[in-house]
């Protein structure tokens, strides 16, 4: 959310059986159906359920962001092509395990283990000053010196930067949704740490505050690679995530180049509502008309461990 109204301030080179019962849906293209699971930890994977539609509103290892500014010049997304995904590998020495590696990302969530033990997600942002830049693929939001933490697994992970994916590029039982949002952290060793958010058209609510006040930005940015603003009103993320949500997690990778594997993925499974418009925004970050999603890497005997988050309290739950 962003706290003040934004200006300009300067533009530069930027988831089985338990004692409990266990039901799930597939999920349907509109994705408009409400999935639920209540369950303890399962010995075998289950059908993973689907995104979670609200029922209202609502270069050492790598920099943190990943690829540079000019690494970006170097790949495409255009499967047909030379530097396309297929290629990645061979494009730079370092990028062989985009290649060889056997924990890449992104994957198709069709299966995984219920883990209730996981609990709710601990974070907690601030504002801060921010940076928006055109990284050539897609647009980033950068804090200059970072901004709060997320905690997995007993261990801090400070938020680097947010960029966007049109559509997305983690798929739920092979279906794809209008956009993903990567929260990207790191820890004081560099390990990283992906937060990451479905929106989609069909999802009801009202627009992203976060979207609709970075639409100038777009607009200004869209096709200048390598173009930056700053943010003069400081910019707390902390809205953004649902703590009440269920969500998936696995060990992956850096889904651009350099691919660097050991990241973990908290994928929230309530999604997000986002305008056409915006989409469209989002859509036109590149010179060359294409879409910036990487395709479905192999799961290689992955487990992607499923937390359903607190369930929607019915009418007389609520406290009048």
């Amino acid at each position: 959310m962003i706290d003040r109204s934004m200006t300009t301030a300067r533009r530069r080179h930027s988831c089985g059986t338990t004692q409990s019962s266990t039901a799930f849906t597939s999920v349907t293209l509109a994705i408009i159906a409400l999935f639920s699971v209540t369950c303890a930890a399962s010995p075998d994977p289950a059908p993973a359920p689907g995104p979670t539609v609200a029922a209202s509103a609502s270069p050492d290892p790598a920099p943190a962001s990943g690829p540079t500014v000019a690494a970006h010049a170097l790949f495409s997304y255009m499967e047909n092509t030379a530097n396309g995904p297929g290629h990645w590998g061979s494009l730079e020495p370092d990028w062989a395990i985009c290649r060889d590696g056997k924990e890449q990302s992104p994957i198709d969530i069709s299966k995984m283990e219920a883990a209730q033990d996981m609990g709710p997600l601990e974070y907690t942002y601030t504002a801060g000053d921010c940076t928006v830049q055109n990284q050539g693929h897609d647009f980033v939001l950068k804090w200059k010196e970072g901004n709060g933490k997320l905690t997995v697994e007993k261990k801090d992970y400070v938020l680097q930067q947010v960029h966007w994916h049109v559509p997305s590029e983690h798929t739920i039982n092979g279906t794809r949704l209008d956009m993903e949002m990567h929260m990207v952290h790191q820890d004081s060793s560099k390990a990283r740490a992906v937060l990451s958010v479905f929106f989609s058209k069909r999802q009801p609510g009202d627009p992203s505050k976060l979207l609709t006040g970075l639409e100038p930005y777009f607009k200004r940015l869209a096709r200048k690679n390598n173009m930056d603003e700053d943010v003069t009103e400081l910019v707390d993320p902390s809205p953004w995530v649902d703590k009440t949500s269920g969500y998936y997690r696995y060990e992956g990778s850096l889904t651009t180049p350099p691919c660097s594997e050991g990241v973990i993925w908290t994928i929230m499974s309530k999604v997000k509502h986002v305008k056409e418009e915006q989409v469209k925004l989002l859509d036109a970050v590149s010179v060359v008309e294409e879409s910036n999603f990487r395709p479905a890497q192999k799961i290689n005997g992955r487990v992607v461990r499923y937390y359903e988050g607190e369930p929607a309290k019915s009418e007389e739950e609520k406290e009048p």
